[in-house]
């Protein structure tokens, strides 16, 4: 496709946008059918030119008609958070609770009820703050990532090409469309080079839309719209230019948006696994609580009205409704931690997912290398050159690096007077530049005029560019892909028919080269008879040269491969390049040295597929078709996936995979979209350091949720029990004391605790590994036996020295001091020490000193409670330790019966 271009002049002085709302920038009224229109009148009705918007134009229409952004679900506010907690279960059943000992206390000789209903609601208000605050944490945790991910876009303005973030994107604008880049706006084609996008999430059509600057019918539908490209869009192949008409949720997507602003995701399966558990806990004690009813109705013959409020409080207080709000905090934190380590997850199911990951299936340049490419070598009139020996003033050699940089789709960003692009590119831009050549002149002299874009299929890039009164053609490629397009080659002093003996040369310096660890790129050039079609451009071209870049592998790669591999996570090198090359590095990161070219596993059945995995430590010249299968083997196999990817058809194995991991630096934007993770840093060891984070959130899970369901069964089998003895041995106020004090501050100190030292020393969890496993119910379990011992213990020891009363605040203490052991007692399963978590201590120091005030100050009326003295406490300090002790080498004892990793 010859390269189509329009201009105007003379334009009309800049009209004002309508103002909108913030977030949702329009577009000019009234809205004309902007895919009907020719391209000259698109320009003049958005009073804009092909140079761009001046940055002040740009700044006024962006203040008029807001930012480009698609609404989201509108943020709660705080008062919403606030408000959203008094529709929770349990705080209606607390308030009903408080109601009615309200309305009790107006009966004769009641009056000391409005005390417990001022109590309870005092409890409702405690309860309600607390859970506030986790919500409105997590939220802002989530809120901070989001500003992580900023998707940012090539505009024309002042002349020259700026890098935005696309939410600056104004009418008007002109856009810089590439391959593998998300469109930023609703736009209308006036520049195209075998331009096509993926429009199948707007239209719904799989097969992706040519688009060319001109203009169609008025009435044409959405996906006839071949002059327009739509927002949230995906350039899959070539490039164009492109001026913005509609921004915002005035764009095609922005108008689906507004219809979808009240629809709910659907929980993920570990979300449903922690409501089922919350729902069978509410069964248990509902059950219990009603067989403690019945005790205290007619075994006790106790009122009605203390049998209601004390069976309603034991059952707020003993089912963990805080539960939910605990996992969401600890995700959020945990999501939190992978940003400051340079992984930022789009979904906070990911967090827990990370931890079953057993194979990590990463690319080469950019992951593992430096990214940071820079020639070393020229291979050019049959001679190696060493980069400090290559110099512009030979002209075979000047016409090397003219190629590199014709050839090339890095550009000059004016705002940071940078060169932006990728390594490949930018590397030979500045390989040039010192050799003596003055780039922008050459780009300058040398117009180009048409593209053949680079495809992971093809391998190859050419451009068309205008010398004079003659069009000449320069390609850049894989090696052999290059020589295979060429007919002649050039010795030094003019172009030789390329036969055998050449071809050997070259392929003898490309092996070395390789084998070297080097990435190598084939150029060549062809002077062009005249007009020719697209396909017959790339034949009977003139081999130039060589060149050959080197990308060092990341320092800290080695250690974390190492880290990783002792973790039972297995490393699999999938790349473009060549074995030679992937072998080299791979050797120096300590990767496994088996390779397969990914031409041989074309023909591969999925079972020999499989079973070639198996052994293989490196794919190379892997295509993503081939990614997509070998990622498919693996899950046939058994194994949970992380995959990396940076590239448009990365994107079905992204999606694919059990954790899709995108590149924030270099990959595009569909990849990013397709994946749960983005690495910031492009590293692998963002990677391993987000895995490991997973783990630890997924222990801490594990530690809280055992926490609360064997505290709150602790109580509720003692309560059952000392009842069935004929004592009722808390009261309301004391249950909801209790669960308070003991509930959700300490669990969410759980889910901020530190990772065990080993946790990189054990295998991958199974993915499939429900929270709660054997060894777990066995400690809660064991932990509910030695409570009700324990408990009972003080009870009585209670009865002897001080009667009903005495024993009930000994029980009523001792069930505070016995929690926070408890916690101790569950951090066993990881070896963790007292220390390690000062959050946790300092929550104990607050829930001992607030049960002191308790006991020793007024509010021992309010609790019905009495001071204890010396004796009490030496009573319950050695059997809560006793009991701790006891539950360490129980804990001990059972997961050497069922390890907790089996």
């Amino acid at each position: 496709m010859n390269k189509t271009t329009t201009t105007t002049s003379g334009l009309a002085p800049s009209k004002k946008a309508s103002r909108g709302n913030a977030g949702s920038a329009g577009q000019y009224p009234p809205a004309p059918p902007w895919h009907s229109l020719p391209a000259e009148d698109v320009l003049s009705r958005l009073t804009t030119r092909t140079d761009g918007l001046s940055s002040a134009e740009a700044a006024n229409r962006l203040k008029q008609g807001g930012r480009n952004e698609i609404a989201r679900h509108k943020a709660v506010s705080p008062w919403q958070l606030l408000l959203k907690q008094f529709t929770n279960f349990f705080v209606i059943v607390l308030l009903f609770a408080a109601a009615l000992a309200f309305a009790v206390s107006y009966l004769p000789n009641e009056s000391e009820r409005r005390l417990t209903a001022f109590f309870i609601l005092g409890i409702i208000v405690i309860s309600v703050m607390l859970g506030f605050f986790e919500e409105y944490r997590a939220q802002k945790e989530l809120e901070a990532l989001d500003r992580l991910l900023v998707f940012r876009t090539v505009v024309t303005r002042d002349g020259s090409q700026h890098q935005i973030d696309a939410a600056e994107v104004v009418p008007g604008d002109i856009l810089d469309l590439s391959q593998g880049q998300k469109v930023p706006a609703d736009a209308r084609v006036i520049q195209a080079f075998s331009l096509r996008t993926d429009e199948s999430a707007l239209t719904g059509e799989s097969v992706g839309a040519d688009k060319a600057p001109e203009p169609v019918a008025p009435d044409a539908d959405l996906a006839e719209r071949t002059s327009m490209v739509y927002g949230s869009t995906y350039v899959t192949h070539g490039k164009g230019l492109a001026v913005a008409v509609a921004t915002g949720m005035t764009t095609e997507v922005g108008q689906i948006a507004s219809t979808l602003q009240h629809m709910e995701e659907r929980p993920t399966p570990f979300q449903v696994e922690v409501q089922k558990m919350a729902r069978q806990m509410t069964l248990i004690v509902g059950i219990l609580a009603i067989a403690i009813a019945f005790i205290l109705l007619f075994l006790l013959h106790e009122s009605l009205i203390d049998v209601a409020l004390n069976t309603l409080s034991l059952a707020v207080a003993t089912i963990p409704e805080s539960l939910p709000i605990v996992l969401v905090f600890a995700l959020a934190l945990g999501a939190h931690q992978m940003a400051t380590r340079h992984a930022v997850v789009r979904r906070l199911a990911v967090v827990e997912s990370l931890g079953s990951v057993d194979t990590i299936c990463t690319d080469k340049t950019g992951t593992l290398t430096q990214n940071v490419m820079t020639l070393q070598r020229v291979y050019v009139g049959g001679q190696v050159l060493p980069a400090a020996q290559v110099h512009a003033s030979d002209h075979t050699t000047a016409e090397v690096l003219r190629a590199g940089i014709l050839c090339n789709e890095a550009i000059f960003d004016a705002t940071d007077h940078q060169i932006v692009g990728d390594p490949v590119d930018t590397a030979m831009v500045r390989a040039a530049q010192s050799a003596g050549l003055n780039v922008e002149q050459e780009r300058t002299s040398h117009p180009e005029v048409h593209v053949i874009p680079f495809s992971s299929e093809r391998k190859m890039m050419t451009t068309v560019h205008q010398q004079g009164s003659q069009r000449v053609a320069y390609a850049k490629g894989a090696p052999g892909v290059i020589l295979g397009c060429c007919t002649a080659v050039s010795d030094g002093t003019q172009a030789q028919p390329l036969d055998e003996a050449h071809r050997n040369a070259v392929q003898a310096a490309i092996n070395q080269l390789q084998a070297d660890g080097m990435y190598v790129l084939g150029l060549a050039s062809r002077a062009l008879p005249g007009e020719l079609p697209a396909d017959d451009i790339e034949h009977g071209m003139t081999f130039l040269g060589l060149q050959a870049l080197i990308d060092p592998p990341k320092p800290e790669a080695a250690q974390t491969i190492a880290l990783a591999q002792g973790a039972g996570i297995r490393m699999i090198m999938i790349t473009g390049d060549n074995s030679r090359t992937a072998q080299a590095v791979a050797k120096d990161l300590g990767i496994g040295q088996h390779a397969i070219e990914a031409r041989e596993l074309e023909n591969l059945s999925r079972t020999e597929l499989a079973s070639s995995m198996k052994k293989t430590d490196i794919v190379a010249r892997a295509t993503p078709l081939i990614k997509q299968q070998v990622l498919q083997a693996l899950q046939d196999d058994g194994h949970f996936v992380a995959m990396t990817g940076d590239g448009v058809n990365d994107a079905t194995a992204l999606k694919q995979s059990d954790v899709g991991v995108a590149m924030g630096l270099r990959g595009t934007d569909i990849a990013k979209e397709s994946a749960a993770m983005v690495l910031l840093d492009d590293s692998v060891t963002s990677i391993v350091a987000a895995v490991e984070e997973g783990r630890r959130i997924f222990d801490n899970i594990r530690k809280f949720t055992n926490y609360l369901l064997s505290t709150s069964l602790g109580e509720v089998f003692v309560v059952l029990a000392l009842s069935l003895a004929g004592f009722f041995p808390l009261s309301a106020k004391m249950l909801l004391w209790v669960n308070v004090v003991t509930d959700l501050v300490p669990a969410s100190a759980l889910a901020a605790d530190p990772a065990v030292p080993h946790v990189m020393k054990r295998r991958p969890r199974r993915h499939n590994e429900p929270i709660l496993n054997k060894a777990i119910y066995w400690t809660i379990a064991g932990s509910i036996f030695r409570t009700l011992i324990a408990y009972s213990l003080l009870f009585w020891v209670g009865l002897q020295f001080g009667g009903v009363e005495y024993a009930r605040t000994m029980l009523f203490t001792g069930i505070v001091l016995h929690a926070f052991t408890r916690v101790m007692v569950v951090r066993q399963l990881d070896d963790l020490s007292i220390w390690s978590n000062k959050t946790l201590l300092i929550a104990y120091a607050v829930a001992v000193g607030l049960q002191l005030l308790a006991l020793y100050t007024p509010l021992a009326q309010v609790f019905g409670v009495v001071s204890l003295d010396w004796r009490a406490w030496a009573v319950m300090i050695p059997v809560v330790a006793v009991s701790s002790i006891w539950g360490v080498y129980m804990t001990r004892w059972i997961l050497k019966l069922v390890p907790m990793w089996q």
